[in-house]
């Protein structure tokens, strides 16, 4: 029988792990933030030239706001003088309330009023400028609803970059591009520096759970981290959120290897405890009172479909994936009804459908959605062999 001086020891890793994989929240550790090193260069190289601001941009679920939350830890300008702070934007966000936000953050004295532009706001940074170095980072700017708003911060920026005025400008958002983000605003890119952020690569992803096993003192067994590095698709999301479990399991059962009995039991979990608006989406799509409907095999088939860089695949890609998993052959016409409903809202418009008739091309309309499917595969055992890494 362990002694009770055991049992807090394994408590007290079970509650560390939970401290060292974060998929709900983004990291704010540099020693934990793994790879990313071009995208960290280039915006140190964008903070460090004055008049210089950064646009950081990609799909959701890719560490965007990690980078925006430890990128300053690296910057050459003096320490002791650089003071960043983060804004979250949403649908309510005005020109006005993100700055009176921004600087009470920064504690700038300084009442917003409806008249309030971007000249008044240059000229009030530049006020601070001999005691500190503001750095402000604009966070889900995506959320934003008002073109109003999103055109004064576009003159903004371009205001405080045609003054070289010491204070940086980030923005964060989801999308593909940044004219996707900024619209017709999109002409002040010579002020910007543009941070696109892909997908991991494997050996990122692989980072990601090597610094925490070692923060921990725990290992992985070689098989279970390729595993984890292929389910989790380039979304440090799931490989947080499949490390945390898989981590946690065998703290559970007082070991320090993971092997693939705590993987197995983290997959699980990670279905259960997906976000609610995963499992529901998920829900909807699938759901038909005919026990013979394909709707949960052809997803499963679209989430197995080989995609282009954008994330997009073909209707001919999901014939071998759906064929594989029922085991007998499967042509277009036969799910072709099934990728269509998958775009329409009564499935929750799970897919989005780009091109034009006969050569149409889909894409999961949430990126985190994918890998979820790709787990539920693997947990009910109807992803085929060849599918699972």
């Amino acid at each position: 029988m362990a002694s009770r001086r055991e049992l807090d020891d394994w408590t007290a890793l079970w509650n560390e792990v939970a401290q060292v994989f974060s998929p709900g929240a983004p990291i704010d550790e540099s020693d934990l933030f793994a790879g990313r090193i071009t995208q960290l260069g280039d915006l140190i190289n964008a903070v460090n030239q004055r008049g210089h601001h950064a646009i950081i941009f990609g799909e959701r679920g890719v560490g965007k706001t990690s980078l925006a939350n430890i990128f300053t830890n690296y910057v050459h300008r003096p320490v002791s003088r650089v003071v960043a702070k983060r804004i979250n934007c949403d649908g309510i966000s005005n020109f006005q309330n993100l700055w009176q936000r921004s600087f009470a953050e920064l504690g700038i004295e300084a009442h917003v009023t409806a008249s309030f532009g971007p000249d008044d706001i240059r000229m009030t940074l530049d006020s601070v400028s001999a005691n500190y170095l503001p750095i402000i980072v604009f966070d889900e700017f995506d959320r934003l609803s008002s073109g109003r708003t999103k055109a004064l911060l576009a003159d903004t920026i371009k205001t405080l970059s045609d003054h070289s005025t010491s204070t940086t400008i980030v923005v964060v958002g989801v999308a593909n591009s940044v004219s996707e983000l900024l619209a017709e605003h999109a002409s002040i890119g010579r002020a910007l520096a543009e941070i696109p952020m892909p997908r991991m690569s494997d050996d990122e992803i692989s980072e990601i759970i090597d610094k925490r096993a070692k923060r921990l003192g725990m290992s992985v067994d070689a098989d279970v981290l390729r595993r984890i590095v292929a389910y989790s698709q380039g979304l440090p999301h799931y490989a947080h959120l499949i490390g945390l479990y898989a981590f946690q399991e065998a703290a559970r059962l007082k070991t320090r290897n993971i092997d693939k009995f705590h993987l197995s039991n983290a997959i699980r979990s990670c279905i259960d405890k997906a976000q609610q608006t995963i499992r529901d989406s998920y829900d909807r799509a699938t759901y038909s009172p005919r026990s013979d409907n394909l709707f949960k095999q052809v997803l499963l088939a679209c989430s197995l479909a080989k995609v282009d860089s954008q994330g997009f695949f073909a209707a001919a890609d999901v014939v071998q994936p759906l064929s594989a998993i029922m085991a007998k052959h499967y042509d277009i016409p036969s799910f072709a009804r099934h990728l269509k409903e998958f775009c329409s809202t009564g499935r929750g418009f799970l897919l989005e459908q780009t091109g034009v008739k006969r050569k149409f091309r889909y894409r999961f309309k949430d990126p985190l959605m994918r890998p979820f499917i790709t787990l539920q595969g693997v947990a009910s055992d109807t992803i085929p062999r060849a599918y699972n890494p």
